[in-house]
């Protein structure tokens, strides 16, 4: 059967083993910062629960009795366990180590996070991060994460929300090769005849309607064609393949872009979905590894082209 340890039983038995130790009440008491009355009356008060006396006193000396001497190691193991505990937080609350959680989409992770894992992880070996790549929103408190990355407009309001970059831009593109085959649109309303790939959602298995903007107002197109996807990767390579046109966030195509790959078509109808956020619950008792974290992947944001336009479309 073990007794309950009560909260008052800590503090006494750390001043019986501080007694033992020192086989002296004043000392003792020094040692602690008590008074030797108040150092005394905690060990009584110890005694007294326990039912057994624990030290002799005399004049001019403290022993341990037998049953004191027996428990004393096991007191000092217990005391020693608790203060490694402490010092083990209290090194956890100043340096950065531990996991942090966060939800992303997979956009986001290519061009804000990914090129800079290397120099993270170098930084900071301690830290270890678990990416869930998910592009509709969560609870991020409600399944256990410590950030997320979202649109802005997406946001409660009462989450801490710190800007990830210029706003991000849908484009519009395909192939050299299939253009041979099709003419360019020079509308949105052109795309009637055109094969367009399609963005199916994982998440909520809804198809993604293609989004332009005209003298300012947003324009909602739906598209026809084959192919329908749902991984943002492998739409991109049907683009390069000249299979079909896409729409999808300039990062993803901008190198493709630049190289000729793919060739932008109604640049002049582009849309900007707004600008990505980091965000978390509070900033209070935020511990070092999520400051680390946050500090570092926020830093510096990789050169991006500034979108042209804005309607307030909702994320892809």
């Amino acid at each position: 059967m073990y007794l309950k340890i009560e909260p008052a039983l800590l503090p006494a038995l750390a001043a019986f083993e501080c007694v033992a130790r020192h086989e002296n009440f004043s000392r003792a008491a020094a040692d602690m910062g008590l008074s030797p009355s108040a150092l005394s009356q905690s060990v009584r008060n110890l005694e007294r629960r326990l039912g057994v006396r624990l030290l002799t006193r005399t004049t001019r000396r403290v022993r341990l009795t037998e049953e004191g001497a027996a428990i004393l190691e096991q007191v000092r193991g217990g005391l020693t366990q608790l203060s490694a505990a402490l010092e083990t937080l209290e090194q956890r609350s100043t340096r950065p180590a531990g996991t942090v959680r966060i939800t992303l989409p997979r956009m986001a992770f290519a061009r804000y996070f990914l090129p800079r894992l290397t120099a993270f992880r170098e930084r900071y070996p301690d830290v270890e991060v678990e990416f869930s790549l998910d592009d509709h929103l969560i609870d991020i408190v409600g399944e256990g994460f410590d950030v997320g990355v979202r649109l802005g407009e997406q946001l409660d309001a009462d989450m801490v929300a710190l800007p990830l970059g210029p706003s991000v831009r849908l484009r519009t593109v395909a192939a050299p090769a299939y253009f041979e085959r099709h003419p360019v649109p020079q509308t949105p309303d052109e795309l009637g005849g055109h094969d367009c790939s399609r963005y199916r959602f994982a998440s909520s298995g809804r198809v993604a309607p293609w989004m332009f903007q005209r003298d300012g107002e947003p324009l909602e197109v739906k598209v026809d064609g084959t192919l329908l996807i749902n991984d943002l990767a492998a739409e991109i390579e049907i683009a390069r393949s000249g299979l079909a046109l896409i729409q999808t966030v300039e990062s993803h195509v901008i190198d493709d872009i630049r190289a000729g790959r793919l060739v932008p078509v109604l640049d002049t109808f582009s849309v900007s979905l707004g600008r990505l956020y980091l965000y978390f619950p509070s900033r209070a008792h935020m511990a070092p590894r999520l400051r680390a974290f946050i500090d570092h992947f926020r830093a510096e944001p990789p050169p991006e082209t500034t979108a042209r336009s804005s309607a307030g479309v909702k994320n892809r």
